[in-house]
């Protein structure tokens, strides 16, 4: 039966699921979301503490579909709102990797407004860390949801995420995480706006030291000129 808005949830009278799940991970510089990813869909992900770009990987688990976004790290002792502005763009351009849009973000541990938090699961990979006061600020935000990863028994850790996952989607009425074509052309205009500014700072780095070259050559050639009294190219 088909519920809410979206054609991929299937309700049974003890079980409700998506046959498919896209999903955002998000995370600072020392969290470890790509050993996550990792141990979700059963693949090598590189690890994401430099890397700048979104990616997406795909795979199958329990014969659903899964799609995960990894995303860029934002930087240690810095709030995300004060991180580089290339790491917030690319943050929130991950959201268009997984059209129409994810069904749920996984935070380990706003730049997305008030709504990301209908739909954002707190996963954890030490399960003392839940005992932090800001953290216990976060998971209240996220309405209780959290989900503490165990690596030693992975079928199962994943299960009870997937099902958290659904519960999730289930309570937003089967609906994903609404995203907006004017966000990500306002975006794009700003990277290629950064982008034109950096090769103008490249070129009038280059046309400096040009210039150097030239002087440097011209008083070279004065100073040969004047000791040696020779015209010299």
């Amino acid at each position: 039966m088909c519920f809410g808005s979206c054609s991929l949830f299937f309700q049974c009278p003890h079980v409700s699921f998506l046959t498919e799940i896209r999903a955002v991970v998000l995370g600072w510089e020392k969290s470890d979301k790509a050993s996550v990813i990792n141990s979700i869909l059963g693949d090598k992900v590189v690890t994401d503490k430099y890397f700048v770009k979104s990616v997406r990987k795909d795979g199958e688990v329990n014969g659903r579909k899964i799609s995960l976004i990894n995303t860029p790290c934002w930087w240690e002792n810095y709030d995300l709102q004060d991180s580089p502005e290339v790491v917030k763009q690319e943050l929130v351009c991950s959201v268009f990797l997984c059209p129409p849009g994810p069904h749920v973000f996984l935070l380990h541990l706003s730049l997305f407004g008030e709504k990301i938090w209908r739909h954002t699961i707190v996963l954890l990979t030490q399960t003392d860390s839940v005992k932090s006061a800001d953290l216990q600020l976060i998971i209240q935000r996220c309405g209780e949801r959290y989900h503490a990863f165990d690596f030693e028994n992975k079928s199962v850790g994943v299960r009870d995420l997937l099902d958290k996952i659904d519960d999730v989607v289930a309570a937003n009425n089967g609906k994903h995480f609404e995203t907006h074509d004017d966000v990500l052309l306002h975006i794009q205009r700003m990277r290629d706006e950064n982008e034109r500014r950096a090769k103008a700072r490249q070129e009038t780095v280059r046309d400096k030291r040009d210039l150097l070259k030239e002087i440097s050559k011209s008083y070279r050639h004065a100073y040969t000129t004047q000791k040696f009294g020779l015209d010299l190219c």
